[in-house]
């Protein structure tokens, strides 16, 4: 089927025609995201690399990006929030009514995230702190993870059929403070297990229900 563009012979496309200028942005995102999942180091990709994984030249991308840093910031807030409606897709799967049932379907999903597509996850926890410009702190990406994990587990604190236990029946821990603890709690399992070659089976296994067993005293 046609596109209506032409190819020319080193590659590269011929402008866009109007109203294509949104899918573009895209296939440069997109370009810098198959390229990120390679690399070794987020600084080692460039932005004329993006334009020739994009098919593109490399000043069309300043037409859609002010430079590398806000290209990065964007591209980190789309993985956030992947995340985030992966996290609320498996949320809504669990049986109505049952928040444990959802909140632990959450945990679920956030793992299989971070081992299926280890290179994303592991990209949106190490490129923020080596942009410069970041947002404020209310508008950084990882607020639509945040605000995923603090719908699942408010959602289980004001269950009325819920018998607080654990670390959460003490009566010290907020809703906001469970949630860290139990996001941070993950992501330090996965960091130690990718950097000490834990078994495959020994996050999913041990430590999650670990974690959920001493801040909800069930799994």
């Amino acid at each position: 089927m046609s596109t209506g563009q032409t190819e020319p012979a080193d590659g590269m496309r011929v402008r866009n025609r109007w109203g294509e200028g949104r899918r573009l942005r895209e296939e440069i995102l997109e370009a810098a995201d198959r390229l990120l999942g390679q690399a070794r180091n987020p600084e080692e990709v460039s932005l004329r690399a993006i334009a020739r994984e994009a098919g593109i030249a490399a000043p069309s991308v300043y037409k859609h990006f002010r430079d590398k840093s806000q290209l990065m910031w964007t591209l980190l807030d789309g993985v956030y929030d992947d995340l985030a409606e992966t996290m609320r897709a498996a949320a809504k799967s669990a049986p109505p009514g049952d928040s444990w049932a959802a909140l632990r379907a959450t945990v679920d999903a956030y793992c299989l995230f971070a081992t299926r597509q280890r290179q994303r996850y592991q990209l949106i926890f190490l490129i923020g702190p080596v942009l410069s410009d970041p947002p404020a702190f209310e508008e950084y990406p990882h607020k639509h993870v945040a605000r995923a994990w603090n719908e699942v587990v408010e959602a289980y604190l004001a269950d009325p059929a819920v018998t607080p236990a654990g670390a959460c029946g003490t009566g010290l821990l907020s809703g906001d403070d469970v949630t860290r603890l139990l996001w941070t709690g993950l992501h330090g399992q996965f960091g130690l297990g990718w950097s000490l070659t834990y078994e495959p089976g020994y996050l999913l296994d041990r430590a999650r229900d670990g974690l959920l067993l001493a801040l909800f005293g069930r799994t």
